[in-house]
């Protein structure tokens, strides 16, 4: 479950603060981070920052080699296409992403500046641990779409450079690549023979079809039910015009999975087939896309339960895009549930460097913690998590789902609960009556078992939300009989079974131990504690 939310995801959250109250909690965030995780490495890129002693030329002389592209302005005068300048902002991030030579801080710790009332260029750069960022505005004016962009050292607060660059909305992705071919020459950035190659080739594609991707990407940053449902239809509409687009077809995958995982509206059986042909398709159509990569990757570790395959897509996508803070996040995810806790960790922070404001990834780095049995750095990152997001629902359940791994079921429930009271998807609703079961309270789990049916999807609850109830009641062999039904439902949640504690009582029954053998987990509890 804490791994369910997208990167876009994270960006649509983040967005709701203003600049200045965004800087207050990153300056904190920032410095626990550091603190948490070791100063050592973070640390260094922090350093990258020049201090108030230092000469500027001595500033100016460095070289640049890690950049945010901070949220592009739309000045179009239309409201209704600030989808448009968003897209943009985004796909001009995973240009500069694709050079090696770069480190490029993930859009959803960027567009936390979104927006007139940003914080000093230098304020933001150390805050996310960069030399340099880019800032801009975007029209789109009938057939012609024109961005100017400026880059900015903010060790020294000096403009280096600025360009205006128009194509015709056909050639958009064209303009893309020049515009960060030129931040890479005025960066003296070298680039590789397939670096050069992917920058010179962009294809043109219909306006109308891109039109529609920028739409899907912009609903599946705001993922509600509602817009995923919408990125679905976008995301469809623009392969309709363009059968070849690669990223919307990865865009889907994405979609699908993450509705399966939630089965808000799909069930994890319908989801399964349509992610995973989505995201075969990107791959075939760009092998060099390290999105299509994370696509399948993910299809991979949450449907397949394929360690080796999922970590080899992983690894391939981290070689096309080393910035990528999603892949390192989800590596990581996928080495915690397997009992690798501390390539979990390494994999943590990386992805903590890459995007320092996301209030999902320090969520996902807690879990390597939790198992570790270090429940105070755990605790810590669950707390900046929720600083950064204070309506997001998942800290609070990560916070009691960390006492129960910590042997504390009764401090679950407080937690649990308030979670529940926030926006939140029905297998809150499930971990809430587990807790209330296993401390006894049986009328508070059979009161949440009610409330789960109205939850649910069709009125039917998940067999995976249901053996949680009734293993906190006590009754075993019905919670096993579930979890197998789980298997068979295409369930996303059963990687969990490996490493989580609340499973424990099954562990010495013969059905749990082939269910973990059908999950290759078989082995995972014993890595992680030897």
């Amino acid at each position: 479950a804490l791994s369910a939310v997208s990167p876009g995801e994270l960006a649509g959250r983040a967005g709701r603060s203003s600049g200045q109250r965004a800087l207050r909690l990153a300056l904190a965030v920032a410095a626990g981070i550091v603190i948490v995780l070791g100063a050592a490495h973070l640390g260094s890129r922090v350093g990258l920052v020049r201090s108030g002693g230092e000469a500027p030329t001595a500033a100016v002389a460095r070289p640049i080699r890690s950049i945010a592209v901070l949220p592009l302005d739309n000045y179009s005068g239309d409201p209704s296409q600030d989808y448009f300048a968003e897209g943009m902002t985004d796909e001009l991030n995973t240009q500069l992403a694709r050079i090696s030579q770069l480190r490029v801080i993930s859009r959803g710790s960027a567009m936390q500046f979104k927006g007139a009332n940003r914080p000093a260029t230098p304020e933001i750069a150390k805050v996310l641990g960069v030399d340099a960022v880019v800032e801009g505005s975007v029209v789109r004016a009938g057939d012609k779409i024109r961005i100017t962009a400026q880059l900015i050292d903010a060790r020294a607060d000096r403009h280096l450079w600025a360009q205006s660059f128009e194509r015709s909305s056909r050639d958009v992705l064209a303009l893309q690549d020049e515009l960060a071919s030129a931040i890479a020459r005025e960066i003296h950035a070298e680039l590789t023979p397939a670096e050069q190659s992917r920058l010179a080739s962009a294809p043109s594609v219909r306006p109308e079809a891109y039109d529609a991707y920028l739409r899907g990407r912009y609903f599946f940053n705001r993922p509600s039910d509602e817009n995923l449902q919408k990125a679905i239809a976008r995301f469809e509409e623009t392969i309709k015009l363009e059968p070849d687009f690669a990223p919307a077809y990865s865009g889907l995958s994405d979609v699908y999975l993450w509705a399966g995982y939630n089965e808000g509206f799909l069930t994890s059986s319908e989801a399964k087939p349509r992610a995973k042909a989505a995201a075969l398709k990107a791959v075939e159509l760009d092998d060099a896309s390290a999105e299509a990569h994370t696509s399948l990757a993910n299809f991979k570790l949450w449907y397949e339960h394929d360690w080796a395959g999922c970590e080899s897509e992983y690894r391939r996508a981290l070689e096309l895009n080393a910035s990528y803070a999603y892949a390192h996040d989800q590596l990581g995810v996928a080495f915690a549930l397997q009992g690798r806790l501390d390539d979990a960790i390494a994999e943590g922070r990386s992805a903590l460097d890459l995007d320092p404001l996301s209030p999902q990834i320090p969520l996902d780095a807690a879990v390597a913690f939790t198992w570790k049995k270090d429940f105070e750095t755990a605790r810590r990152l669950v707390a900046r998590a929720a600083e950064l997001d204070p309506a997001y629902f998942m800290p609070r359940w990560s916070a009691g789902w960390i006492e129960i791994q910590a042997g504390s079921v009764a401090g679950a429930v407080t937690p649990f609960r308030e979670a529940e009271a926030m926006e939140s998807p029905a297998y809150v609703t499930a971990w809430l009556a587990f807790a209330q079961g296993a401390t006894g309270d049986r009328a508070g789990a059979l009161a949440g078992l009610d409330r789960l049916k109205k939850k649910s999807l069709r009125g039917n609850p998940t067999a995976f939300d249901l053996a949680l109830v009734h293993l906190g009641l006590g009754d075993h062999d019905r919670a096993l009989d579930l979890l197998e039904q789980a298997l068979a439902d295409d369930s996303q949640m059963l990687g969990w079974l490996g490493e989580d504690r609340e499973f424990d009582p099954l562990r010495t029954e013969p059905r749990f131990v082939a269910l973990l053998r059908k999950l290759s987990l078989e082995k995972a509890r014993g890595e992680s504690d030897g």
